[in-house]
């Protein structure tokens, strides 16, 4: 039997919702992707100019989100923030939603301001233009006044879905956050499922498919580490209740200044936010590089605190400044930073454990969603599809339930309620003052981060994983290996600093590789000294150094072990421009694409049976090179290399 017409017309216009939110999703998504290139380029092309490059992007960033204010203030004003709260406002009934305005502000503006390299997420502007295509059907005559809501929320799960490619942690969290507006019923559901479904198949067959943050299967957690993910649920509630208590100062006190005032703090945080993009550039931006780029990698315990201090406050002074942006990347960052600071405690109270460092920051990935949206579910889920980290669940599930028990104790509220809540506060006192004070606290996070990279060996450069140095030392009387010989001089280059591949790829650990057909590169696996002589008796030399020119490494050759990254691209067309730019065209490698959807590109130099030879390698590399903050990269022998040549890009 058929359902009822009004069922078949709330099904259609569900599914065209979903379709069309994948489609404005994926070319915002697009267009942020391109904003991050350009940025590169616009970096790379100012360095070598009289007038530092760096006054110029401080006036473009104040330009920008200028620009940005004013759209939003004089079009939309409801577009200003993530969208979610709007979202929840308009299922009770509490506002209208302008789909006509808030589609094309939500959009540009979004673009600006996130483009920009404010710490702000795409998925908050995606989430409120899909409610505002919903609204858009829902206004067709014949569908009741439920169906509407239906379409709406189907429409804000379809945006989330698109954002990170997560279609059931969508339907989960409209079915959980907005739970006391979403009447649930068959039909709702089925609505909210077919957006979701419809959004990903279209946003996929544009962008691609698979999780955006993939990474290699570590195993289940053993089970008497349960204790640990306990401990780090608690640690990450606590800093959930502070984190929302910070953004939602942040946002009443930008909230309180005055139109001039208002236009002035953002033109200065623009100016701020062009430094950031040019000296530190891993503490703006979403925070998908930073994310990948810790998941992979053992950087130092104080470097890790420094760079979650700056990334907090600048999380909450991108957010209160009011520009569309959302906050669930930013706060996976955020997360992904204090995991990994976590495992490197845990690492030298118990190295035994012999844990990933990777388990501890996916599972506070999650708890951080959890204790400050209040949704552990969603925030359960949306990791393992963002990560592909099924074996995970257990650690994740618990560390989530910690961290929202302690959120619930300390009293801190959900942060799209307590966003809601804040029309009816009086604004605070003196907010210029608050701002000021915000704006010192950060110079001087921003200068303790920054010390290792101008005095390395000051305590936050990065150091040796306890079980690589155990190794060292208990092999120190076997003889060293040969280091290679010196590369071949490089002509003199023009200096880029990093762009895409930020001053934190600097101090990532090495990567063990998987098969060729994986998708991502696997964590560190720390290589003893029986393992080198193997590879020596195998019939690789010590000291291999493939050259320039040098033809692609397959699996099984020499087994070179490490390169040197000189720094890394989103896509190979800006890899190959660079390489041009610079002269390494014959020079350097990469990576051989292992898959359609590989999303990060490295350029390297040379290949290296030990990293002593890559380390003296690097030392004798040109100024101008080594000013790129290089690192040495642990390859294996099932990594494939490709001499970067201008037919690289397929």
């Amino acid at each position: 039997m058929k359902p009822p017409k009004p069922l078949w017309q709330l099904y259609t216009a569900a599914t065209l919702v979903g379709a069309f939110a994948g489609l404005i999703g994926a070319g915002f998504h697009a267009l942020l992707e391109q904003s991050t290139a350009g940025r590169a380029l616009l970096h790379s092309f100012l360095e070598p100019w009289p007038l530092p490059g760096w006054l110029v992007v401080m006036a473009a960033g104040a330009l920008v989100l200028v620009t940005a204010l004013w759209l939003v203030r004089r079009f939309a004003p409801e577009t200003a923030g993530s969208g979610v709260q709007e979202v929840e406002a308009i299922l009770a009934g509490e506002r209208a939603l302008r789909w006509r305005r808030v589609l094309p502000i939500k959009f540009i503006a979004g673009t600006l301001a996130v483009g920009s390299g404010l710490v702000l997420g795409r998925e908050g502007p995606t989430i409120h233009m899909g409610a505002a295509l919903g609204q858009m059907a829902s206004e067709r005559p014949g569908l009741r006044p439920r169906d509407q809501r239906a379409l709406i929320a189907a429409g804000a799960a379809a945006g989330l879905a698109t954002a990170f490619n997560a279609p059931l942690a969508a339907i989960v969290f409209v079915t959980e956050e907005l739970r006391e507006h979403f009447e649930y019923r068959f039909a709702t559901i089925q609505s909210v499922i077919l957006a979701c479904c419809a959004s990903v198949v279209v946003s996929g067959w544009l962008l691609g498919q698979g999780p955006d943050m993939p990474m290699p299967d570590l195993g289940q957690a053993p089970l008497q580490t349960a204790p640990l993910f306990l401990i780090l649920g608690l640690l990450i509630g606590a800093l959930g209740v502070l984190f929302n208590r910070l953004v939602l100062g942040s946002v009443s006190t930008f909230r309180a200044l005055g139109t001039r005032r208002a236009y002035v703090t953002t033109a200065l945080s623009g100016m701020i936010l062009g430094a950031l993009l040019w000296f530190a550039p891993a503490t703006v931006g979403g925070g998908e590089h930073l994310v990948e780029s810790l998941l992979h990698g053992h950087p130092g315990l104080l470097f890790l605190l420094g760079l979650l201090a700056v990334r907090l406050l600048t999380t909450i002074g991108s957010y209160g400044l009011g520009l569309p942006g959302g906050i669930f990347a930013p706060m996976l960052a955020l997360g992904t930073l204090c995991g990994a600071a976590f495992a490197l405690v845990v690492e030298n109270l118990a190295p035994a454990l012999a844990l990933e460092p990777a388990v501890f920051a996916v599972a506070a990935m999650g708890a951080l969603f959890a204790a400050t949206v209040r949704a552990p579910l969603t925030g359960i889920i949306l990791v393992i599809e963002l990560t592909d980290a099924q074996a995970l669940a257990l650690p994740i599930i618990l560390t989530c339930l910690a961290a929202t028990f302690t959120a619930e104790g300390l009293g801190g509220r959900p942060i799209y309620s307590a966003l809601l809540g804040l029309s009816g506060q009086g604004p605070p006192r003196k907010p210029v003052r608050r701002i000021a004070v915000g704006a010192a606290v950060l110079a001087g996070f921003i200068g303790i981060e920054q010390l290792d990279v101008r005095w390395p060996g000051t305590g936050v450069a990065p150091v040796r994983p306890i079980a690589e140095e155990t190794a060292r030392l208990s092999s120190h009387s076997r003889p060293r290996p040969q280091i290679a010989k010196p590369l071949d001089p490089l002509p003199p280059l023009a200096p880029t600093p990093p762009t895409v591949a930020t001053s934190m790829e600097r101090v990532l650990a090495e990567q063990q590789p998987t098969a060729p057909g994986a998708r991502r590169l696997a964590l560190r696996k720390p290589q003893t000294t029986d393992d080198q002589d193997q590879t020596t008796a195998a019939g690789s030399s010590p000291g291999i150094d493939h050259g320039p020119g040098a033809a692609a490494t397959r699996p099984g050759d020499a087994q070179p072990r490490y390169s040197i990254q000189l720094i890394s691209f989103r896509d190979q067309q800006s890899l190959v421009r660079f390489a041009e730019q610079q002269g390494l065209i014959g020079k350097a490698q990469t990576l051989t694409k292992a898959s359609p959807s590989q999303r990060w590109h490295a350029v390297l130099i040379g290949s290296y049976a030990s990293r002593e030879a890559a380390a003296d390698a690097l030392q004798q590399l040109p100024e101008r090179l080594r000013r790129l903050d290089p690192m040495i990269r642990a390859l294996g022998p099932d990594v494939e290399l490709t001499p970067i040549a201008a037919q690289t890009v397929r």
